[in-house]
């Protein structure tokens, strides 16, 4: 029983721990069910574990962002915001739907301890309802998350 146990919990600290946000010229209900759809796929799977996004984890990638494009904001207060937060890394998707209903959505893993970007999926199509978003960031999600998908 103390051979499982130990077993089960160096498997849960193995797991990498995930927060999801999006963004996007998109209304605060698609983000949101863009962040369900991305958290409903990593909540069955073993090497990671799912974090609920909060004002916090949004506040800091806002400053992420900013840093990104300003240079305002250090590398280091960003490694702490990520550490107080628990967060190894972070799912951004972005989502467009533009003029003629197309439906582009793009995706990042980034690891907010190194700031690397693990890896990145991009998708696009024909916008006909909410559906097509949820099934769009279930798919990035699986993508972003299987070691064999490109």
């Amino acid at each position: 029983m103390v051979l499982a146990c130990t077993m089960f919990a160096s498997e849960a600290m193995a797991a990498k721990k995930v927060a999801v946000y999006a963004e996007g010229e998109i209304s605060k209900n698609t983000k949101s069910i863009v962040c369900s759809s991305v958290l409903s796929r990593l909540s069955g799977n073993k090497d990671y574990k799912a974090f609920e996004r909060n004002s916090a984890f949004v506040n800091a990638l806002d400053k992420e962002q900013d840093y990104q494009t300003s240079g305002d904001v250090p590398e280091k207060e960003i490694r702490s915001v990520a550490q107080r937060m628990g967060v190894d890394y972070v799912i951004v998707i972005n989502t467009i739907i533009s003029e003629d209903d197309q439906c582009h959505m793009s995706a990042r893993m980034v690891d907010l301890v190194t700031g690397e970007i693990v890896k990145t999926v991009n998708l696009k199509r024909k916008y006909t309802g909410s559906e097509v978003l949820s099934i769009m960031a279930n798919n990035l999600a699986y993508r972003l998350i299987n070691k064999q998908s490109k």
